[in-house]
């Protein structure tokens, strides 16, 4: 008689399964395990809270820190930011605009300085041509010419530099070239800063291009090869 009440509780267990929908099962499960589910949803509500909060306040503390950055234009104001946010991208830029302050009142050596330490940070390609630059018009400002004239020389071939940088060191060399009484030199590179590739509109190119033309119609003209006589 006891199997016989236990095969009608198995049988009637699986006809209320077999009646029973989804959704009923759902709400039997829902009213069983309510107080887990309301906590976990509880507990995944503060978690979800948290990171927002957190992700809101490093956003905001990062914004912050970039402004400060931005805003800082004096010598004193820009070494204290780099001091105290170093690992920064922004630092960099800050570091730049140190070094041209000190290039302004003649303190080469810390403005190489500042160069070096952005040549060893993470820095964009676009940076590191302009460091190159300023270091050449640094050594011309130094009144080390000939120096300034070679490195600007070098970037002027570079092929990995964009036109208009190369355009601004070839005029550069030729400049200084002109300057120091080696036309040939200087007609050589000004030559090159003249020559915009055709199809190109960048106005940094034009720029250097027309300033390369303007001293090429001043210098003297080249001396003309006397042919040997026969």
């Amino acid at each position: 008689m006891a199997v016989d009440k236990k095969k009608k509780k198995a049988i009637d267990a699986e006809i209320t399964n077999a009646l029973l929908d989804d959704f009923d099962k759902f709400e039997h499960f829902a009213i069983t395990y309510w107080k887990q589910i309301g906590g976990l949803a509880v507990a995944i509500v503060v978690i979800v809270a948290i990171w927002v909060m957190v992700s809101e306040s490093q956003k905001a503390t990062g914004r912050r820190i970039k402004d400060e950055i931005c805003n800082a234009k004096t010598e004193a104001a820009i070494i204290k930011v780099v001091k105290e946010y170093p690992d920064y991208p922004s630092a960099n830029y800050a570091r730049l605009r140190l070094a041209k302050i000190y290039l302004k009142n003649k303190k080469y050596n810390k403005a190489y300085e500042q160069f070096k330490l952005l040549r060893a940070a993470k820095i964009p390609r676009e940076m590191t041509w302009r460091i190159s630059l300023d270091e050449s018009y640094a050594l011309e400002a130094e009144e080390k010419k000939s120096s300034a004239a070679t490195k600007f020389a070098e970037m002027g071939v570079d092929p990995s530099l964009p036109e208009g940088f190369r355009c601004e060191a070839n005029y550069s060399a030729g400049r200084i070239y002109a300057g120091l009484k080696k036309n040939n030199k200087a007609r050589k590179y000004l030559i090159k800063a003249s020559k915009v590739r055709p199809g190109m509109n960048n106005p940094a190119s034009k720029f250097w291009a027309d300033q390369a033309r303007f001293i090429l119609t001043r210098l003297p003209e080249a001396p003309k090869k006397i042919a040997a006589k026969k």
